[in-house]
């Protein structure tokens, strides 16, 4: 059974100021150039939608498009259900396809606080009714890209949780990815694998392995993402980036030794973080 090898990276990005341009391409240059020394032990470069109206980003199918022609693996772009009217989204993802991008990742997305001032769009009632249309879509137009979409791993503990997943399997996924992370090979690791076992859903959930720096960081995603972290991960978290590191790449040895499909990794701002737990 093949290894699925997702790899998560940030899009160039800036302050939301007026820009000649050349900040972006030169973002996207320098992000090329990194991916390409790690290219190898990715099977699939997904650009990452960042959550803040006060930065300049690229666009995700136009950087996943970029990289696509300098780069010897598939790609993929996010699109954000939440930030997308219907013909938007059907211009997104018909895009996604006619540029044979390798895979597409459709998230509903966070809300935007009123301070923004930006308008939440509700064209979709569920994320479930997006991943139908893009199915419809790429079915049409003879397209053979891979869709995924998230999943809380936490959610599988519960009947309504499951229905949630298999939902977006039926409506058209074709792999979940799972936050919050999968933190250690031990405790973390036989939690969501309970899980995902239990919902009959482990060859098609990939758990996810992200790249702490030490605790301070932990506790910054915690207060980002709502995480919580068990305190025998936070004891080990202060030993500092060279213990998360192993203990992340003895997930991912779990991972391939017990056969699940895959891995989503997250390289944040960092392609190294790759070839230090993949290869």
């Amino acid at each position: 059974m093949t290894f699925l090898r997702v790899v998560e990276v940030f899009p160039p990005f800036g302050p939301a100021v007026p820009s000649d341009g050349r900040r972006a391409i030169n973002g996207l240059k320098r992000l090329s150039e990194g991916l390409v020394k790690i290219e190898r032990h990715a099977d699939v470069i997904l650009v990452a939608n960042v959550k803040n109206p006060a930065l300049l980003k690229a666009d995700t199918i136009h950087t996943a498009v970029e990289l696509q022609e300098r780069l010897r693996v598939g790609t993929a772009a996010t699109v954000v259900v939440r930030d997308q009217n219907r013909a938007q989204f059907d211009t997104a993802v018909f895009t996604a396809f006619s540029a044979g991008m390798n895979s597409l990742f459709l998230a509903w997305g966070d809300d935007y606080p009123p301070s923004s001032r930006i308008t939440n769009v509700r064209d979709f009632a569920r994320l479930s009714d997006a991943i139908r249309r893009a199915a419809l879509i790429r079915s049409k137009a003879g397209a053979s890209t891979r869709l995924f979409a998230p999943i809380d791993i936490r959610r599988l503990a519960s009947s309504e949780g499951v229905t949630l997943a298999k939902e977006r399997l039926r409506a058209g996924a074709d792999m979940l990815l799972a936050q919050p992370p999968t933190t250690d090979p031990g405790d973390a690791f036989d939690a969501h694998a309970a899980l995902v076992e239990s919902a009959g859903v482990k060859d098609k959930v990939l758990l996810n392995v992200f790249p702490f720096r030490n605790l301070s960081d932990v506790k910054r995603y915690e207060r980002l993402f709502g995480w919580r972290q068990p305190d025998g991960f936070l004891r080990e978290a202060s030993r500092g980036e060279r213990r998360l590191d192993q203990l992340s790449r003895e997930v991912v040895g779990r991972l391939r030794a017990e056969r699940y499909p895959g891995v989503y990794l997250v390289a944040r701002t960092d392609p190294k973080i790759v070839s230090r737990l993949l290869a």
